[in-house]
């Protein structure tokens, strides 16, 4: 396969259509999938789906592919493994060399004080366990700290620090929770909230994550972090970095905190490592046998193979300094697309890490859907950004590629009038479900 963008049906195409349609039918986490099915074939930055449509992806399945598509180091892995059953053990209970190296190479990429962690399927869980962790610790707690606009993830209590939209929460039981602005006076904000309700030992954790993800790749400032960190070592309050999105590379940095010069009490991390992972200083864990547990954290065989052979590849192909390298190329190609397009604006990010936003939802999921159309598999997130998060990977000429598909979509879609038509309209319905989490 040649890593080029090569649509040659309509999308969703003929052989996509039916499959899309039977999983509509039988998946009980009801959803509208993207609008084609996924093929093995795939090649860097570029994948292709089972009609031989080639797209670009600027997604990277939501942060969860750094590597891309068939990296021959990821390949080899799955080489070695081939012939190894079972892939999955009981990995509280039992012990593999995968578990132990794995948490090793995640406590090497760590801040110095960080020296255990605790394995699980994902993102939400190592969140959860995170939760978990903090409330052991603060024994009188009576609740926890977010952030508006926050997403932690779909279990309950993850999803219990959750700010961003109401249909991911409505209906569901929910952890006692206060909400901090997510801007210069959070600090302040919960100092109040320690001399007006509560001692601080009644407060569990304050979470936070320093770039936010599907609440609207905001990005914390300075000032922000580093006082509500202050507050909250002042007063003893384990604060908790949902790394799980931007960790682990792609600001540029192992961890998105680093950028802000602090250091939080717990990580939870995800997505990228290809498992879920909490970390911190083994004094904070619970010293009590069954306080915490998984059957298949530190089981998933191949899966924590691909975790460590992923950040042996960051290292060695030096992927941090391309993360930022390319975003900042990206941030400033964006910036100037932005100045002749009015309806886009506020570009921002950290290494690739990126986005935009457009000027209403609508003008957003447009856009989102002609890119489609035309090869580029983006993201929405909040109400009506774009985020731009490739993997680490990516080339210049991938970059170059992107942003032309970009102008092209932006003279297209803000034309007065402009609609979508097609096999893709009738099955998107132009809809805000293009926003994942």
């Amino acid at each position: 396969m040649i890593p080029k963008i090569s649509i040659k049906t309509m999308i969703p195409g003929p052989k996509s259509l039916p499959k899309l349609a039977r999983i509509k039918k039988i998946n009980g986490g009801w959803n509208v999938p993207y609008p084609f099915v996924q093929s093995r074939n795939g090649v860097g930055c570029y994948v292709a789906d089972i009609d031989g449509n080639v797209y670009l992806d600027f997604s990277s399945q939501i942060g969860s592919n750094p590597l891309g598509y068939n990296h021959p180091d990821l390949k080899e892995v799955l080489r070695r493994y081939a012939s190894r059953t079972p892939i999955k053990i009981a990995g509280q209970d039992f012990t593999c060399q995968e578990h132990i190296e794995l948490i090793e190479s995640i406590l090497d990429v760590s801040p110095k004080q960080f020296n255990a962690a605790f394995l699980v399927n994902s993102g939400a869980e190592a969140v959860e366990n995170a939760i978990k962790v903090a409330m052991r610790h603060q024994k009188l707690a009576k609740f926890g700290v977010s952030f508006e606009n926050a997403f932690h993830g779909r279990t309950l209590g993850a999803l219990s620090c959750t700010n961003s939209k109401a249909v991911q929460k409505k209906h569901y039981l929910s952890l006692p929770m206060k909400r901090l602005p997510f801007n210069v006076n959070a600090a302040s904000a919960l100092q109040d909230l320690i001399v007006r309700e509560a001692a601080p030992e009644e407060v569990a954790f304050v979470i936070v994550e320093p770039i936010q993800g599907e609440g609207g790749y905001n990005i914390a400032s300075k000032e922000m972090l580093r006082s509500v960190r202050q507050v909250t070592k002042a007063h003893g309050i384990p604060l908790i970095c949902d790394e799980v999105q931007v960790g682990l590379g792609r600001t540029g940095e192992w961890w998105s905190h680093e950028h802000f010069s602090i250091t939080p009490d717990i990580i939870a991390a995800g997505k990228a490592l290809q498992v879920g992972a909490t970390i911190a200083n083994r004094a904070l864990f619970p010293n009590e046998p069954g306080a915490l547990s998984s059957t298949w954290g530190g089981g998933h065989v191949l899966d924590m193979a691909m975790g460590i052979q992923t950040i042996k590849t960051i290292k060695k192909r030096r992927l941090l300094t391309n993360c930022k390298r390319a975003g900042s190329y990206l941030r400033k190609e964006l910036g100037i697309l932005g100045q002749t397009h009015l309806a886009m604006q506020n570009v921002r990010g950290i290494g690739l890490a990126c986005a935009f936003d457009m000027l209403t939802p609508n003008f957003r999921d447009n856009l989102v859907m002609e890119m489609l159309k035309n090869g580029v598999i983006l993201l929405g997130c909040g109400t009506k950004t774009v985020r731009v998060i490739p993997p680490f990977i990516i080339t210049k000429h991938d970059c170059d590629v992107f942003i032309g598909k970009l102008e092209e979509a932006l003279k297209k879609t803000v034309q007065k009038g402009f609609k979508h038509t097609g096999p893709i309209h009738d099955y998107m319905k132009v809809s805000t479900r293009i926003s994942k989490n």
